[in-house]
């Protein structure tokens, strides 16, 4: 259980029963949004690990990350609006990449839109670096891509 001044949350790792509730956080997020079946279809693989945020039962954010080899790629943060500016982001990311290490990752890669300043504040914050770029990497809108990465201290 994670506790501060506002709210009292819990980190678990994803289950189907939440990929409803996901799906909806993932949609009001982003502009093209995983499906439900895209969650349980990456939910059904090995390498992925999914942290979920619960604010009194309900889903109030997860992340996501694929792993191979001792690399890992963060494919998804989100948090419902009604829960955002309560370190939830901040504590699925530090869960998630505690996870990812344990499971022997060294480094961990992301995209993140060149205009999402907050994301790119979060992931600063977390010690990822912007190691490169993609022109035109999203669609809908067409937006670059910096591309983060973030290097555990004793690898």
């Amino acid at each position: 259980m994670s506790k501060n001044s506002k709210l009292n949350y819990e980190i678990i790792n994803m289950n189907q029963t939440h990929i409803h509730q996901i799906a909806a956080i993932e949609a009001d997020a982003f502009s093209a949004p995983w499906s439900e079946k895209a969650f349980a279809d990456t939910l059904a693989m090995e390498n992925v690990l999914f942290q979920v945020a619960f604010v009194k039962g309900r889903v109030a954010g997860y992340c996501g990350i694929y792993l191979a080899a001792d690399e890992g790629e963060i494919t998804n943060v989100a948090v419902a609006v009604p829960y955002r500016r309560n370190k939830i982001a901040e504590t699925l990311l530090q869960v998630t990449l505690e996870k990812a290490r344990e499971k022997g990752a060294v480094r961990i890669f992301l995209e993140v839109r060149e205009s999402n300043i907050p994301a790119i504040q979060l992931y600063q914050k977390a010690n990822f670096v912007i190691v490169g770029y993609r022109e035109h990497f999203y669609q809908c809108p067409i937006e670059n891509a910096l591309v983060m990465m973030y290097e555990f201290a004793d690898t």
